[in-house]
C-alpha cells in the first residue's frame, strides 16, 4: 500500500470527504478504526479509507452504488472540436487534437517556414531554423526569405516540402501547404518529436545531462517539466482537485485514478481473478502478478522488474542517487514513498493496530508479520529440510544454511556472513561500537544478548542449573566448564 492510495465505514469516509478533503475529520490517536471486511484496524481514518479502496475493492465499490448515482456526476467529456465535434475531457487533449488534425496556417504576422508547418516571430530565428534543420541556403531580402542559389521567394510560402532551385511552371499553388509533418526524428532510438527544441530535450535521455536542479534536495532533472512537477512536492501544491470531494491530488493522472472511486466504473477486469480497474494500462499492469512478467531490464545487474517505477528505484542502487533527505536526521533516501514512511521513526506514528495485544506498527507489511504470531501461521517453507517461517526473509536467509552461501563480506576483515544483520553486528568488534548500555552501570554492549546477559549480575539470577550436583550459574559456559568436571 503506497502512503501512495463496510457499510457505515465507508458512510463516514464520504462525508470526511464532503467536509473538505478530510481536514474537519482528525481523530484521537488512542481511537481504533477497524476494517469491517478483515481483522485490520488502523489509528487513522485516513489509512483506513486507503485499505478498504484498495484491498476490498468490490465491496468498496458496492457501498458507493448505493451513495452515488450516475446523474450526481458529470464525468462528460465538455471540450468540443468546432471543426469535426469530436469531445475531449480536458482542453488540453483538444488543443492536441486541433494541432494533429486540423492544422491551420500561421498568424501574417509570424514568418513561415516555406518547408514544414513551424513558424516564428522574428526573421533571423526562422533564418537559423531554415539553415540548421531544412539545410537549405537561403538569406533575408525585404523582410522575409529567399533562396540564396535560385532567388525564388519564401514571402508568401508555407509547408511546401523540400525547396528545389529552378522548378518547372506549374507548381502547386503556395498558398497550399503540402508538408504537414512537422517531426524531428532522433538519430539515436527513431523516436520522432514536434520541434528541434523538443528533440534537444529528449536527447538528454540518451545523453545522461540534467541540467535542471532543485535548490531544496539537490535532485538533477532532464526536462523542466519535470522539474517543475517535483518542485510541488516541496510547495505543498496540489493542483488537480476533485470536485466531488475537494480532494487534492499532485498529478492529473492521481485525480484520474481518484474518480473512478466516486463513479465505480471500472469497466477493465482480470479474466484470472476478476479483480477491476478503471483504466486498461491498470489492467496490463495487473495481469503480470499472474504471468510473472518482468518487461523492465536492469542493465548493470541483470535484474528484472515488472514496473518500470520499480526498475527506477533500483537503479538509484548502482548509481548511489538519492535525492530525498529526512529533515530530522539527514538520512539519504532514494524514494520519496520510502521517505514517507521513515518520517514516522521521528514523529511516532504506527497507524497499523493488531486487535489481538494492541501493538502498533509503522508499516503494514510489519503487521501482517507479527500477526501471524497469533493466528500460528508459516507460509514459508523451506523445500530442503521443510522448516516454515513467517517470513520471506527468514526463508530466503535459512536456504543460505543449505547452499553454504555468505554473500556478505567484511571489509576489514574479509570475514563473510549469511545476512546483512550479521555481519552488522561483526563489525562492531572493528569499530568499538556498544549500543546496548546497562541502565544499572552504565556498562556498554555490542549485542543485546550480552546485555541481557550481563543484567543476570544485578538480578542475582541464576538459570543454568547442573543436573548432577543442582548447583546453579548465570551463563551457560559456565555450566558447561562445570560438567565436564562434575562427578
Amino acid at each position: 500500500m503506497n502512503l501512495e492510495e463496510g457499510e457505515d465505514a465507508d458512510t463516514t469516509i464520504q462525508e470526511c470527504g464532503d467536509a473538505g478533503g478530510g481536514e474537519d475529520c482528525k481523530e484521537s490517536s488512542s481511537q481504533f478504526f477497524p476494517c469491517q471486511h478483515c481483522t485490520v484496524s488502523f489509528t487513522n481514518l485516513e489509512f483506513l479509507e486507503k485499505h478498504v479502496k484498495w484491498v476490498h475493492q468490490k465491496e468498496y465499490l458496492d457501498s458507493l452504488k448505493k451513495s452515488f448515482s450516475d446523474s450526481k456526476l458529470n464525468l462528460t467529456p465538455k471540450h468540443v472540436c468546432t471543426t469535426c465535434k469530436s469531445a475531449f475531457n480536458s482542453q488540453a487533449r483538444l488543443w492536441a487534437h486541433t494541432r494533429e488534425v486540423h492544422p491551420a496556417p500561421p498568424p501574417r504576422r509570424l514568418h513561415p517556414c516555406p518547408t514544414c508547418a513551424r513558424s516564428f516571430q522574428y526573421l533571423k530565428n526562422l533564418k537559423n531554423h531554415c539553415q540548421r534543420w531544412h539545410k537549405m541556403s537561403v538569406v533575408a531580402t525585404d523582410g522575409h526569405l529567399s533562396c540564396a542559389d535560385c532567388g525564388k521567394s519564401f514571402e508568401t510560402t508555407w509547408g511546401q516540402g523540400p525547396h528545389v532551385c529552378h522548378e518547372p511552371e506549374g507548381t502547386k499553388s503556395q498558398d497550399t501547404p503540402v508538408c504537414l509533418d512537422i517531426g524531428v526524428q532522433c538519430s539515436e532510438c527513431g523516436k520522432k518529436v514536434r520541434t528541434p527544441q523538443s528533440l534537444e530535450d529528449h536527447m538528454r535521455i540518451h545523453t545522461g545531462d540534467k541540467p535542471f536542479i532543485c535548490t531544496e534536495c539537490g535532485r538533477r532533472f532532464s526536462e523542466r517539466s519535470g522539474w517543475r512537477q517535483h518542485m510541488r512536492i516541496h510547495t505543498g501544491e496540489k493542483p488537480y482537485k476533485c470536485q466531488i470531494c475537494g480532494k487534492a491530488f499532485l498529478r492529473s493522472h492521481h485525480l484520474k485514478c481518484h474518480l473512478t472511486t466516486h463513479s465505480g466504473k471500472k469497466e477493465y477486469s482480470c479474466s484470472q481473478c476478476g479483480k477491476q480497474f478503471g483504466f486498461k494500462s491498470s489492467l496490463d499492469l495487473h495481469l503480470r502478478s499472474h504471468s510473472s512478467e518482468k518487461p523492465f531490464h536492469c542493465t548493470m545487474c541483470g535484474k528484472n522488474f515488472n514496473t518500470r517505477r520499480n526498475l527506477r528505484v533500483h537503479t538509484k542502487l548502482h548509481t548511489n542517487e538519492k535525492a530525498h533527505q529526512c529533515g530530522d536526521c539527514g538520512l539519504k533516501i532514494g524514494d520519496l514513498g520510502a521517505l514517507k514512511i521513515h518520517l514516522r521513526t521521528h514523529t511516532g506514528e504506527r497507524p497499523y493496530h493488531c486487535t489481538v495485544c494492541g501493538n502498533r506498527f509503522i508499516r503494514l507489511a510489519h503487521l501482517r508479520n507479527h500477526q501471524r504470531t497469533h493466528t500460528g501461521e508459516r507460509p514459508y517453507k523451506c523445500t530442503e529440510c521443510n522448516k516454515s517461517f513467517t517470513q520471506s526473509g527468514d526463508l530466503v536467509k535459512h536456504k543460505r544454511i543449505h547452499s553454504g552461501e555468505k554473500p556478505f563480506e567484511c571489509p576489514d576483515c574479509h570475514r563473510r556472513y549469511t545476512s546483512s544483520g550479521d555481519l552488522g553486528k561483526h563489525m562492531r568488534s572493528h569499530t568499538n561500537l556498544r549500543p546496548y548500555t546497562c541502565q544499572e552501570c552504565g556498562k556498554g554492549f555490542r549485542l543485546s544478548g550480552h546485555l541481557k546477559t550481563h543484567m543476570l549480575t544485578h538480578t542475582g539470577e541464576k538459570p543454568y542449573s547442573c543436573p548432577k550436583c543442582l548447583r546453579r550459574f548465570a551463563r551457560s559456559h559456565h555450566l558447561s566448564g562445570h560438567v565436564t568436571k562434575c562427578r
